[in-house]
């Protein structure tokens, strides 16, 4: 066996170990969603059962404000992107495109916010959001989400936006595009895998998101992670069901494993078409 094999083969088992990890949680949780509750921590453990929907009908009846937590999520996180992508892609444009004095301070002041801990500004954003009245209100998390990920983003967006050459724009001003349709016809199209990730990034950090929706929401606006919390404070008392937090867990992942394996699709398809045409 030359080194060249002794290295991919270690790079696959290296690879089996990291997937190993990152799949058998997720395994676990949606298995144990679907058993009875004397086989959830049995002392061995069920690997073969009858599957049953009793976990999903019991927290369905018990936890109704679980299924509203779902519906704010959603709409918190899909708000959230919108916002970051309208903001942080002309944004990103001006500090490639447009180097001007203060420009590179500015994005690295952009990641210094990035660096600042979350439990740093929420203290102060609650007397400030219940004044001007975006405390429990979606509005009030889809402007906080937003403001933590555009940096990150505007980053992000910024190194797609470096790659596409000056020549293919500049065809494009030579064409008759003036700088925004350039901008839209030209540039957007080949960063979009850039503002998929970008995409990604908020909406793992929106929809898993529990001290901000803990703080600045009541019952009308919780999200998913916040209710989900308050089904495992019961945990200590021994009032926990552990059948329906483990349904609960699976549909709050569920959303955001497929976001993620559709986003990738279309950015793997985006991808080859690009290179068909090239």
């Amino acid at each position: 066996m030359d080194s060249r094999t002794s290295v991919t083969l270690l790079d696959r088992i290296v690879l089996a170990i990291a997937m190993a990890i990152a799949v058998i949680p997720i395994i676990v949780v949606i298995a144990s969603s679907f058993k009875e509750g004397r086989d959830i921590f049995s002392y061995r453990p069920v690997i073969f059962f009858w599957p049953t929907l009793e976990n999903y009908t019991s927290l369905g009846m018990r936890w109704g404000k679980f299924q509203l937590g779902l519906v704010n999520s959603a709409v918190v996180t899909a708000g959230a992107i919108s916002l970051v992508l309208a903001v942080c892609l002309p944004a990103a444009y001006a500090l490639s495109r447009l180097p001007q004095h203060g420009v590179g301070r500015s994005s690295s002041a952009l990641l210094v916010i990035k660096m600042l801990p979350p439990l740093v500004v929420t203290v102060p954003l609650f007397p400030i959001f219940s004044t001007i009245g975006l405390d429990n209100s979606r509005i009030g998390l889809i402007l906080v989400y937003a403001a933590f990920e555009v940096s990150l983003s505007v980053m992000i967006l910024k190194t797609f936006i470096d790659n596409v050459p000056l020549e293919v724009e500049e065809a494009a001003f030579l064409d008759g595009c003036d700088r925004l349709q350039a901008f839209l016809r030209v540039i957007m199209p080949l960063i979009w895998p850039g503002m998929i990730t970008a995409a990604i990034f908020v909406a793992l950090f929106a929809w898993n998101d529990y001290m901000f929706g803990l703080i600045l929401t009541t019952s009308r606006t919780v999200t998913a992670p916040v209710v989900l919390a308050d089904m495992l404070s019961g945990i200590g008392e021994g009032t926990a069901i552990w059948g329906e937090v483990f349904a609960a867990a699976t549909l709050q992942m569920i959303p955001v494993l497929a976001f993620a394996w559709i986003v990738q699709r279309q950015m793997f398809f985006g991808a080859m078409r690009g290179a068909t045409k090239g």
